[in-house]
């Protein structure tokens, strides 16, 4: 007879966690999010509102992480074959696809959900566009496709100070 593995025993669902953490690539997000703070700071005069400031960090971390943690599933089979990215948590069988779809779904909607509701339309959409040129427009179709790829990609690495902009003044000037 077959049990169900779920719920997941504490020391499971932790490994699972940092298996996710991992793919959310923290410490290149850590450089997104430190430019749309910059954004953020530069659009306005002088500080930031901080539960604003705090909304938008919170929003474009979790979307960054999720748009991570998508690349991650698209790229398994090429990561498994790198030595540079063969350690990473799905080509070591740590965690699977689809958990790590519905955590990246979780993850980013919710992160949409906060841009949203706390902070503007504007910078949740554009936040949406960001994570679509990059997980889907990048990784899936032209990363394949081209060298070239890394040029028209750049647009997607540009957005940050543009969602920290967005994020303060409600819209995108010259």
């Amino acid at each position: 007879m077959m049990t169900s593995s779920y719920p997941l025993p504490l020391p499971v669902l932790r490994l699972k966690l940092r298996a996710f953490f991992i793919m959310c690539k923290p410490k290149v997000n850590l450089l997104i999010v430190f430019t749309a703070m910059i954004g953020m700071v530069l659009g306005v005069d002088g500080m930031p509102p901080l539960p604003l400031f705090l909304a938008a960090t919170l929003g474009i971390v979790c979307v960054a992480g999720s748009a991570a943690a998508v690349n991650c599933v698209i790229e398994q089979a090429i990561d498994a074959r790198m030595a540079r990215t063969h350690w990473r948590p799905l080509p070591r069988g740590e965690v699977g696809t689809l958990e790590t779809l519905v955590a990246a779904t979780l993850l980013g909607g919710g992160g949409l959900a906060v841009l949203h509701w706390f902070v503007n339309a504007l910078t949740a959409w554009l936040t949406l566009a960001t994570f679509f040129g990059y997980a889907v427009i990048y990784t899936a179709i032209l990363k394949p496709a081209t060298p070239m790829n890394i040029v028209i990609g750049g647009a997607s690495g540009a957005m940050p100070p543009v969602l920290g902009w967005a994020a303060m003044t409600g819209e995108v000037t010259a």
